[in-house]
């Protein structure tokens, strides 16, 4: 979620009684209508009472469990607490009220993020089961699944990125009580684990190219998706089961799921279910001419190598090594053969690939060459990747290279921001690479430290413009039947999977979460320091797993919280404030106060680092025992006066020698110091 700004208004953490929950923290915009909505397992026609917080309540009978909503509207700038009431059991969360007319142009726009998040979450949590009459079926069952909310199509690939949407924004599988969406995470999960199919990888164990890897017997079954798109939704299954892993590594599937898989699943930890997807994905490479080391719609493709299935598996195979699942060495060999066969010279992807560098490409899949040569390695300054970066500034607000693989959404045709696919594979690239600004796109500095040419404000400015009716009880979606428009790929019309590549580009990282724990008492270093006064102070963020993986392409906010220095900007190292391989990042800025002590912060999104200290102060003058600045008789008594003291340390200015004694020594070392 997006982090609300300290000089706003400060919200507190929803609370839940039993199984009565309400929606998490959010903001609202003074005036401006907003849905209050919570969820209970107990009885339709119990009693219900709704109450914003400003003295307007709706009360009845719950006639649909699973979502008991209202509308709010708050008429001033302020924290409201908002509570549901079913039965006996309340619920409260907090709802920060921002005023347009007085609120900074940088804060009004970070709390339009935040409910563009929350009301985006809201849609994937009503549209379980494709409708609402499905979802309240579903509520108290172990199992939810997604699917294009229009029709049954690939149920598996799009529950696993919608449960990925909710991961992203800190939403675990081992989330509080408290988290109304904790329990969604964890009934989406089971339906993948419930749908896994076992692949049957035996052909390659122990030769020289072995997917067998780092999983106990039967070492020869992979999980994939069981469809004839396994290539395309196994690495989706991937991400989403390497976001639970990242919280809950050694947490196991329940026993009852695994109707698709003879009950294969049960009783493994997450951490193993993540590893057999990364063994069945390795297995399905291409393994034979010009396609060999890419991947196709179905696993196993022979020469066969789709644009397409190369960016989810890039997702899948990043998130999965960021949890810690090992890729087999093998992966990146075979791989390598696509830069020279499949990335083209214009920095784009081919579709199919002909091993013909000189191909068209388009926006919808130059995202996925630098995905791509990431997961390769390849340098920044690399000749290719500023090919693929100069392909997607010269066609970022239109396509005016080859359109060989077109995103409709509507009528006309239209790339990247109006296509969820091409603006998530661009999206997952450039964080991949660190990029924070794209010179040329067009779009204007600010609000506030926002640079020019920011591509990521430009995407979420679009995001932000294109939301379906955000205040209705039913919107919140990004939709391409809606007006406006945005389409999913050239292919497929599917709200679900259009509104949940809006969430995961709107999320504050472009793969997996870190690990709360870790970020929040280790996330920020060195835990203090001290510098001269007037010169430069660099603190270093580490984003990492629970197993103590890094995470690449994770976009930190630093804060001076307090000081002398409090609200001072600085700059990062790479520049975007985004972490690079190693899950680092660092941020500088310059003592312009005077002396002091800042307190300095981190964030991912609304997840807080360990606060370090920086005291700024000059350096110790020896022999200035009155701390004025200089060394005159006035020292000279102080130092005689502790005679045969033992000094407080080696800073001590009244130890003029340092030896660790204050005796005639030291007055007469500072004798011959004197400068006043």
């Amino acid at each position: 979620m997006a982090m609300m700004a300290a000089s706003i208004v400060a919200i507190t953490a929803a609370t839940a009684s039993a199984d009565t929950r309400i929606m998490p923290t959010r903001q609202a915009l003074k005036g401006v209508n907003m849905i209050l909505w919570g969820n209970t397992s107990q009885a339709n026609g119990t009693p219900f009472t709704l109450d914003c917080g400003n003295g307007t309540t709706v009360s009845g009978n719950v006639v649909d469990r699973s979502y008991i909503q209202t509308t709010c509207n708050y008429g001033s700038a302020n924290s409201f607490t908002a509570t549901l009431t079913v039965g006996a059991e309340v619920a409260t969360t907090s709802v920060g009220v921002v005023d347009p007319a007085t609120a900074s142009a940088f804060d009004l726009r970070a709390a339009k993020i935040n409910m563009a998040i929350e009301d985006g979450l809201r849609f994937l949590y009503q549209a379980q089961g494709g409708s609402a009459v499905q979802r309240a079926a579903l509520f108290p069952t172990n199992m939810t699944y997604w699917t294009s909310t229009t029709t049954a199509s690939n149920p598996n690939a799009f529950t696993a990125l919608a449960v990925l949407s909710f991961q992203n924004h800190g939403h675990a599988v081992n989330g509080p009580a408290s988290d109304i969406y904790t329990p969604v995470v964890v009934r989406g999960l089971n339906y993948l684990f419930d749908k896994m199919g076992q692949i049957n990888i035996s052909s390659d164990c122990g030769t020289a190219e072995d997917p067998c890897q780092n999983v106990p017997a039967p070492t020869n079954v992979g999980l994939g998706a069981s469809d004839g798109n396994n290539g395309y939704a196994t690495p989706i299954y991937a991400a989403a089961v390497a976001a639970a892993v990242n919280a809950a590594p050694l947490m196991t599937v329940p026993a009852g799921l695994g109707s698709n898989n003879a009950g294969f699943v049960a009783g493994r930890t997450f951490t193993e279910i993540l590893q057999r997807l990364v063994n069945a994905d390795a297995w399905g490479q291409s393994t034979s001419g010009n396609g060999r080391g890419g991947w196709y719609y179905n696993l196993r493709a022979g020469s066969l190598s789709d644009g397409s299935t190369t960016g989810w598996q890039m997702l899948g195979l990043f998130d999965a090594q960021s949890a810690g699942a090992i890729i087999p060495a093998f992966v990146k060999t075979r791989f390598n053969n696509l830069l020279t066969t499949q990335l083209n010279t214009n920095g784009t992807w081919d579709y199919q690939v002909d091993g013909n560098p000189a191909s068209g490409g388009s926006m919808t899949r130059v995202g996925v060459s630098l995905q791509a040569m990431a997961f390769m390695g390849v340098a920044a300054a690399d000749p290719r990747v500023t090919a693929a970066k100069t392909y997607i500034t010269t066609n970022w607000n239109s396509q005016v290279g080859p359109r060989d693989f077109a995103c409709s959404s509507g009528s006309p045709s239209i790339d990247n921001k109006g296509c969820g696919y091409s603006m998530f594979n661009i999206f997952k690239g450039l964080k991949a690479y660190g990029v924070q600004t794209l010179p040329g796109i067009g779009r204007p500095a600010g609000p506030g430290t926002i640079p020019a040419d920011d591509w990521y404000a430009d995407y979420v400015d679009n995001l932000l413009t294109n939301q379906h009716n955000p205040t209705s009880a039913t919107g919140g979606s990004w939709d391409q039947n809606a007006n406006p428009t945005m389409g999913w790929s050239c292919c497929e019309s599917n709200i679900i999977g259009i509104t949940s590549l809006a969430e995961l580009i709107l999320s504050p990282v472009a793969f997996v979460l870190p690990d709360p724990i870790l970020f929040s008492t280790v996330g920020l270093s060195p835990a203090s320091a001290t510098n001269p006064i007037g010169t430069d102070h660099t603190v270093t963020a580490f984003a990492q797993s629970s197993n103590n993986q890094p995470i690449p392409g994770a976009t930190i906010s630093f804060s001076v919280l307090t000081g002398p220095n409090a609200g001072a900007a600085g700059v990062c190292n790479p520049a975007g404030c985004v972490t690079g391989p190693d899950g680092k990042v660092s941020f500088t800025y310059h003592d312009t106060n005077g002396a002091g002590t800042d307190t300095i912060q981190a964030f991912i999104g609304q997840l807080g680092s360990n606060q370090v200290t920086k005291i700024w102060a000059n350096a110790v003058l020896k022999c200035d025992a009155d701390g004025d600045g200089d060394v005159d008789q006035t020292d000279l008594n102080i130092i005689r006066a502790a005679n045969g003291q033992v000094a407080s340390g080696p800073n001590d200015p009244r130890d003029g020698n340092s030896d660790g004694s204050i005796n005639v020594a030291d007055v007469r070392y500072c004798q011959l110091r004197l400068t006043k």
